[in-house]
């Protein structure tokens, strides 16, 4: 199984900024910034949530959508 952090490495060039920041209630914070026109998105998701691979895609397709978005 690959670890949330891994499939952001893979979904992501290098142009983004990501992270997974682990919480104490047990939720992981993802962000993702794209610096070359000031976006950032961020996702709150549980444990079991990041483990489901399916779920994993479904959520790294919404936040590239979303940074493509014009404001």
């Amino acid at each position: 199984m690959k670890t949330l952090s891994r499939h952001l490495a893979e979904n992501f060039t290098s142009q983004y900024r990501t992270r997974v920041e682990p919480q104490d209630d047990g939720t992981l914070v993802v962000r993702v910034c794209y610096p070359i026109n000031g976006t950032e998105t961020t996702r709150l998701v549980s444990d079991r949530q990041a483990r489901n691979e399916m779920l994993v895609e479904t959520l790294l397709e919404d936040i590239r959508n979303e940074l493509s978005r014009p404001r």
